[in-house]
């Protein structure tokens, strides 16, 4: 039997970690490009080629202490497995942990945020090509073109940065940001859930994924959000809308494997 893949290839026992990363491989509401059930073990696999220590926050990410519980098992309803979900973050929160969700699509951002709820107010910053704030989509209410509609319904406050593909109403709606300025919008007295949507940015550095958007964010701007946060108590993250299948350079795989270990290492190390 292979062995189970890691994220950097490695992961303490869930008694001794602080940060705890959950996959999530749900791929059910797509509504063009699929393959992010494929995303969490492919940043996984890519996360081989990337060093521990971050230099940019001089961190070496080992010292979050990560355990990785592996995938949810993604052949049930999807009401099942947000449950699960629900109940996992949930279950790490409550044990002083960090939570960090591998997606699959964004809908894994719902029972995350109402786990993080249970705790006390919220908010959530999110990076994201497209605003996902449609009431319905295609006939259902939890979607990924619903996620943050969904999220902003439980929680004290959203906002939204990087976003540059909108349904119409949504533009009225007071949430977004620049990456310049996101931190005027944040409440210092809340905590903060960190939706990470690869997609937000440009798909000149991240192409696969599951719905790409022309003129997106780059490094910098996504280093310089994670040095701003970390002004804020960030109590968990999800990242979402990796689709190998579209990036046969396996580039994009790395880059959301660098991400997250730039977040870790910025947010918890």
């Amino acid at each position: 039997m292979p062995q189970r893949l890691s994220f950097l290839g490695t992961s303490l026992p869930y008694p001794e970690a602080r940060v705890v990363i959950l996959g999530v491989p749900l791929e059910r509401t797509t509504s063009w490009r699929g393959g992010q059930a494929q995303g969490p073990n492919a940043l996984r696999a890519a996360s081989d080629s990337v060093e521990f220590f971050s230099h940019h926050f001089r961190r070496d990410v080992r010292d979050a202490r990560i355990a990785d519980l592996g995938d949810l098992d993604p052949y049930r309803s999807v009401e099942e497995i947000l449950a699960e979900e629900e109940a996992e973050v949930e279950r790490i929160l409550r044990d002083g942990k960090i939570p960090v969700v591998l997606g699959g699509e964004h809908t894994v951002v719902i029972p995350a945020v109402r786990a993080a709820r249970k705790f006390g107010p919220l908010q959530v910053l999110a990076l994201d090509a497209h605003s996902d704030l449609r009431d319905e989509y295609l006939g259902l209410k939890v979607c990924h073109a619903t996620a943050l509609r969904r999220a902003r319904e439980l929680v004290e406050n959203l906002v939204v940065v990087g976003a540059r593909s909108f349904f119409g109403p949504d533009l009225e709606e007071p949430c977004f940001a620049g990456p310049k300025d996101f931190a005027q919008k944040l409440r210092p007295d809340l905590p903060v859930w960190l939706s990470v949507d690869l997609d937000f940015l440009d798909p000149s550095l991240c192409p696969g994924v599951t719905n790409p958007e022309p003129g997106g964010l780059f490094w910098p701007d996504f280093l310089g959000i994670l040095r701003e946060l970390r002004r804020f108590r960030v109590l968990g993250m999800d990242l979402v809308e990796l689709a190998p299948i579209w990036d046969p350079s396996g580039v994009s795989a790395v880059c959301a494997a660098k991400a997250l270990l730039e977040a870790i290492a910025a947010l918890w190390a």
